[in-house]
């Protein structure tokens, strides 16, 4: 199974960009800033997205795209978590949840977690919320605008929280690092300086089934500041 995780920066509404994201082959993508105007152009067999900008008439938002008769299902979702997106994925011989994630880090847009900072901030909330429920097996894929080079110590945090449950990084595990360390960025600013900020935790089921995890290079990217990643996994 192919996972791709890309944030792809504003939407993907040009050919270049949409034969870019089909280049992958992905069974399962999780797309932050997708549009749901450009789902349709992707043809998934099935697919999830919501968003949080209500106010605006063509907003970005999370995609969740199933591909190749995969199936995918919103499970029952706490709407104030923002974009914190709990799922069931169905395929033919396999099944498992994934928690996708676009987190706007520091403060939320709107609900009961609205610029809330610290020990209650909506990414800690969302984790102690769903986790729990999170059966396995299970994965946590999104940009959590947050990483080992980047709020280092809220990355960690988060790291610790998962750990509870039996979740790592996949991307530490593959590469053989400690979660304080990276050798790869996903995301380039304006001023030309990196971070990596999309974060992958998978369960043991898909620890021990992971065989690719490749960060694609800057170079490559097409219409997008984030840089896509590509796991395969023996399901």
């Amino acid at each position: 199974m192919r996972v791709l995780l890309w944030n792809c920066n504003n939407g993907i509404n040009k050919q270049s960009q949409i034969s870019y994201f089909q280049s992958f082959k992905p069974d399962l993508a999780v797309v932050p800033e997708l549009k749901e105007a450009n789902v349709k152009s992707l043809a998934p067999s099935s697919y999830v997205w919501l968003t949080n900008n209500h106010s605006n008439s063509k907003p970005k938002g999370l995609g969740i795209l199933a591909f190749n008769g995969i199936a995918v299902t919103q499970l029952p979702t706490d709407k104030d978590m923002e974009i914190f997106i709990p799922i069931n994925v169905r395929g033919n011989n396999f099944s498992f949840k994934l928690l996708a994630v676009w987190n706007f880090y520091w403060a939320c847009k709107q609900g009961r977690f609205k610029d809330v900072k610290g020990d209650g901030a909506l990414e800690y909330a969302a984790l102690k919320h769903y986790l729990p429920i999170l059966n396995s097996p299970s994965l946590i894929v999104g940009d959590w605008n947050l990483g080992p080079t980047f709020a280092q110590q809220a990355f960690l945090k988060i790291c610790d929280m998962v750990r509870e449950f039996g979740y790592r990084s996949l991307y530490h595990q593959f590469y053989e690092l400690s979660e304080k360390e990276t050798r790869h960025s996903t995301f380039k600013t304006t001023r030309d300086t990196y971070h990596h900020l999309d974060q992958v935790f998978g369960c043991p089921f898909f620890q021990k089934r992971l065989g690719t995890f490749k960060i694609h290079d800057f170079d490559e990217v097409i219409l997008s500041d984030h840089t896509p990643i590509l796991m395969e996994f023996d399901v």
